[in-house]
């Protein structure tokens, strides 16, 4: 009788044990998963300038992969060749347009780039404020708002071989992507434990389509502004239209903020000449991000994710804190990205939600 409840007792002492054994163990395991994680997150910010680097290579390889697939719709062709031959198609026409129009391009990006500080300076003048320093309040505060985007301008211009060699760098490792992308694809989904796999792809698959498809129409809409703002700029009298029109093109790239500040050196020229040229050219910058927005968007977005707006526009701002002038040229296609991967793999996946699928994520 007296040994009935000691041995009980021996006999529970080791499942007791063998209990702790596995919790402990888990207990360890999460910490250990969270050090990584934590660790993780303490590197990329430290390489925060290569992961830009490296997010600017996806975006050219997802050009280069939408050229790719518009090139094997006409020929017959693997998809190494096709991609040999769109990058060929668009080396060779970005050859043409320099070969054509650089002489014009250097000459008014040179006039302009002279003739905006003589704008400044008439505004400066008509408005009595100054914006180039810190002595009037509205001067302040522009200053503030973009004194950060100045000088990263300024540094940009001033280590010019720098930003080339990023350029550089950016387009051979977007090449690279491009050439064997279902390489790069399998090794993402095999640092995900192997139930997740299929999700994981899945995942990549989308965000990679919505990519896609958000550069041709932003590519496409860059278009249309510039080619509109040029003929404007020229029709109403502006100096440097082909420069005007360029820097819309490029501008109109970053969602939201782009047209705005594309329209800023339009504006500055037409006020330095009188207040009818500059009603003309307020008129015309409107006009233009009218119809871009009300006929040509619309046409466009039927195809693409629909992201909206306000996201663009505080992924501008907070890309522009952490990365500077790059971190804005590539807010937007970073947003879609984040966009579309939270939908599958957070909304959708995890949290169950049946969000209808635009046809950009199919």
């Amino acid at each position: 009788m007296t040994e009935g409840p000691l041995s009980d007792e021996a006999g529970k002492a080791p499942a007791n044990r063998t209990d702790k054994g596995p919790n402990r163990d888990s207990f360890l395991q999460r910490v250990l998963v969270v050090a990584v994680i934590a660790s993780l997150f303490f590197l990329a910010w430290h390489l925060r300038h290569t992961v830009i680097i490296a997010f600017g290579a996806v975006v050219v390889a997802a050009l280069l992969l939408a050229a790719t697939d518009a090139t094997r719709r006409f020929l017959p062709l693997g998809h190494r060749w096709s991609l040999a031959v769109a990058t060929g198609v668009i080396i060779l026409v970005i050859g043409a347009i320099l070969w054509v129009g650089w002489p014009d391009i250097r000459s008014q990006s040179s006039g302009l780039l002279q003739q905006l500080p003589q704008a400044v300076n008439t505004l400066e003048q008509r408005l009595g404020i100054q914006i180039a320093g810190s002595g009037g309040r509205l001067g302040g505060t522009l200053e503030g708002v973009f004194g950060r985007i100045l000088r990263d301008l300024a540094t940009l211009v001033q280590t010019a071989a720098a930003a080339v060699t990023g350029f550089v760098l950016v387009t051979i490792a977007g090449l690279y992507l491009a050439a064997e992308p279902g390489v790069y694809r399998t090794g993402l989904t095999l640092l995900v434990p192997p139930a997740q796999h299929d999700r994981a792809g899945k995942a990549l698959d989308r965000t990679g389509r919505a990519l896609k498809l958000w550069l041709i129409g932003q590519l496409i809409s860059m278009l249309f502004v510039g080619v509109l703002v040029g003929l404007g700029a020229w029709a109403i009298g502006l100096p440097s239209p082909l420069a005007l029109a360029l820097f819309a093109f490029l501008t109109e790239f970053v969602p939201m903020i782009g047209p705005f500040v594309g329209a800023v050196p339009g504006l500055l020229l037409a006020l330095s000449q009188d207040w009818g040229t500059l009603v003309w050219a307020a008129g015309l910058y409107l006009a233009v991000q009218q119809i871009e927005s009300n006929l040509i968007s619309p046409l466009i977005q039927r195809e693409m994710v629909k992201v909206p707006p306000a996201l663009f526009l505080l992924s501008a701002v907070a890309m522009g804190a952490l990365f500077g002038v790059p971190g804005i040229i590539l807010a937007g296609p970073l947003t879609v990205t984040v966009f579309v991967l939270v939908r599958t793999l957070y909304v959708e996946e995890a949290l169950g939600e049946p969000l209808g699928q635009e046809k950009g994520n199919r």
